[in-house]
């Protein structure tokens, strides 16, 4: 399939460089996951046998489809990075947060704000926040 030239850039930075491969960690609320799509959010799905191409299908009809990404953020950069934080967040939380950010620098502050008021809020996802805040801020 052809998806939109700024989709697929933004889909193969979060592939590429922040939901790889096959994890199955059991601290992980998520449960199982592979290329960041959950069992949590897709039970049905075998996570172990999804390829690349089923996870860049499910981003675009279930990410950036669904939550009118395009129509919602006007900028290609905070668009790309409200998606790769909807991944990690959800989208209803990433879309929330990019409200009142005038732009991508502004974003990766509050998306790190974010990540430390969960990890006070629950110490056994302390561990993460290294990671959380390292993606926020890229």
């Amino acid at each position: 399939m052809d998806y939109p030239e700024d989709f697929q850039k933004a889909v193969d930075d979060l592939i590429d460089n922040w939901e790889g491969g096959y994890e199955d960690d059991p601290d992980d609320p998520g449960e199982e996951t592979k290329f960041g799509i959950s069992k949590r959010s897709y039970p049905a799905l075998n996570i172990a046998a999804l390829t690349r191409d089923e996870a860049v299908a499910i981003y675009y009809r279930d990410f950036w489809q669904k939550y009118h990404l395009e129509d919602k953020v006007a900028d290609p950069e905070l668009r790309a990075k409200v998606f790769n934080m909807g991944v990690l967040m959800g989208p209803i939380t990433a879309l929330a947060l990019a409200a009142n950010c005038p732009n991508v620098a502004v974003y990766r502050n509050v998306c790190a704000g974010h990540f430390q008021a969960i990890a006070l809020k629950h110490p056994a996802e302390q561990k993460y926040l290294k990671g959380w805040l390292r993606r926020a801020m890229a």
